[in-house]
């Protein structure tokens, strides 16, 4: 109508009839006039046939009603000068967006806005405080007395208006009303705020308006920063909705798994702003890994009994200082994630310290070398990184700590330790050597206990027993003459003691192991290449067998490289 400059008409009343149209359809409901036009059209024959057409229809949330569109005046905000300032104000960087793109996605929201109809014809909200003149329909005046439906000013009285306001209005100013800024009030301080946390399908609605309004309001955007997490699908990949029955309660998970499972769970994997489905094994991970710092602490608990570790680490052997230079380099790289508002990445990294070097390393090598200083620091280190991940079961295990009488939340971060290089370095070396040694064993035929064997290489001859007890071989002994298979991963002179025909068997079983692994990759390879999976398979799924294909091609890597050192021994 507007794009041909045909004057608007009215033709539904307030009740649901039809008005303003001719008088065999006037009073009739929607639906009614509807069949009464088809009619009207088969008489005349005027009709000239029918199609279905698919398209959007509005309904109600609530009752499902039809929703017809309805002419009436409305209550608008311009925008233009709004938007320009906020525009303004993203590129000059003053609001910075995780991911860095989504600043451009809202200014180009923003140079396409449109006025902003701001009235609702609902019964509850926030009402419009405006007040029209009984005598004067267009004498509209302010006043804050909306709790009053009429009010008499000089003698004239003025009704209020009855529509309320979009509730993203009153959002809008969330951030200088809850700091009460305006009135510079004690939480006034924090306007504008560091960071504003959010969901990205509200980018618009709230964000943006949110920065027009809190510069309109106060000359200030009213935060610097934007985080955008994504959501939460169901495990199927699809939107939640109570009306699809797919939601996923979280009470029934924190009881079968406990809230931090539940917490590092739902963190694992993800990236700002982009959907992702929930996974029931990213929170039994989680759950693992809580039951491993309650393993780690129950251990070192009872290794410390009733002494009083020093306040600082004091390193002695090698592992020691190979354990502080990992809990160092992890407090780094936690802190730059951290920072730059990358989680996964930052619970993964305490994950992999946590399990990988403490539980697989230090707690084992400790039960050879033991040095119960180091044994409490690094519990305490490990507790104080997993703390803003998994805050019950750290905090827990913290006050049940007889060395300490504070609660963990009030502590300080992780402080980096001193260490030596050259020791660190060392461990490091003696713990690819053990690696190799337990990987190559466990491909053995016959699950028998090794010898292994070296040369003249005093980093294993000053540990051979630990080596020996780590790396669960029968022995480790000095030679002249090499023999067996060589530890050649490790780049150690060092052998496992094997005979011939062990060697021969090994060889074959890997040779058949090789060609097995190649034909799974190509069964992986092909259902990637398949659209079908990819587009219908459930998210977890298709993630489950892009893991799968990267182990079995570094299997084939690994099986090639045993194969050329057998070939050379």
């Amino acid at each position: 109508g507007q794009r041909h400059n045909l004057k608007t008409v009215q033709v539904i009343n307030f009740d649901g009839t039809m008005i303003n149209v001719p008088t065999q359809f006037k009073g009739l409901t929607v639906e009614e006039a509807r069949k009464r036009v088809l009619t009207a059209l088969d008489i005349d024959e005027l009709r000239r046939g029918e199609e279905n057409i698919e398209h959007q229809v509005g309904h109600c949330y609530k009752c499902g009603t039809v929703i017809e569109p309805l002419v009436k005046e409305q209550w608008f905000v311009k925008m233009r000068g709004l938007a320009d300032r906020a525009i303004a104000a993203i590129q000059n960087s003053d609001v910075t967006f995780t991911p860095a793109n989504k600043g451009s996605v809202v200014i180009n929201y923003l140079k396409d806005i449109k006025d902003w109809n701001i009235s609702r014809q609902i019964p509850w909200g926030i009402p419009i405080p405006m007040f029209q003149s009984q005598d004067n329909l267009d004498d509209w005046r302010f006043d804050r007395r909306v709790d009053q439906k009429q009010i008499v000013v000089d003698g004239t009285t003025y009704r209020r208006e009855e529509d309320t306001l979009d509730t993203w209005f009153s959002s809008n100013q969330w951030p200088y009303i809850t700091t009460d800024y305006l009135a510079k009030g004690d939480l006034s301080r924090f306007y504008p705020t560091a960071v504003m946390e959010t969901a990205g399908d509200i980018l618009f609605v709230w964000v943006a308006r949110m920065i027009m309004m809190g510069l309109y309001r106060t000359d200030k955007v009213p935060f610097r920063h934007v985080y955008l997490h994504g959501l939460v699908l169901d495990e199927k990949g699809v939107k939640m909705s109570k009306s699809k029955g797919n939601v996923i309660n979280p009470m029934e998970y924190v009881s079968e798994y406990g809230s931090d499972a539940l917490r590092m769970g739902v963190i694992s994997s993800r990236s700002a702003a982009q959907p992702q489905a929930f996974n029931t094994g990213k929170v039994v991970a989680a759950r693992n890994f809580c039951n491993k710092l309650w393993n780690i602490a129950r251990y070192i608990e009872a290794s410390v009994a009733d002494e009083t570790p020093a306040a600082e680490p004091i390193p002695q052997s090698l592992a020691d200082h190979w354990i502080l230079s990992q809990l160092n380099e992890a407090q780094q790289q936690v802190e730059k994630q951290l920072e730059s508002y990358h989680f996964a990445e930052a619970a993964e990294t305490i994950y992999h310290v946590v399990w990988d070097d403490v539980a697989d390393w230090f707690v084992e090598v400790s039960k050879v070398e033991q040095n119960i200083n180091m044994n409490a620091y690094v519990l305490d280190a490990i507790l104080r990184l997993s703390h803003p991940f998994a805050p019950f079961v750290t905090e827990t295990i913290w006050q049940a700590l007889p060395w300490h009488d504070t609660i963990l939340a009030g502590e300080a971060w992780i402080k980096p330790a001193k260490y030596d290089d050259i020791a660190a370095g060392q461990f490091g070396r003696l713990k690819n050597l053990v690696s190799e040694a337990r990987y190559v064993m466990s491909e053995l035929p016959g699950n028998k206990r090794y010898g292994m064997l070296y040369m003249d290489d005093s980093l294993v001859a000053d540990n051979a027993e630990l080596i020996q007890k780590l790396a669960r071989v029968k022995s480790v002994e000095h030679v002249d003459q090499a023999r067996g298979l060589r530890l050649a991963a490790s780049g150690r002179d060092a052998w496992l003691d094997l005979d011939d025909d062990t060697l021969y068997e090994h060889q074959t079983n890997l040779e058949k192991r090789l060609a097995n692994v190649r034909q799974q990759v190509k069964t992986l390879e092909a259902r990637l290449a398949n659209e079908n999976y990819i587009a219908k398979a459930p998210a977890h799924l298709v993630e489950e067998t892009r893991r799968q294909l990267a182990e079995e091609q570094a299997l084939i890597k690994r099986l090639q490289t045993e194969l050329q050192v057998i070939a050379r021994s």
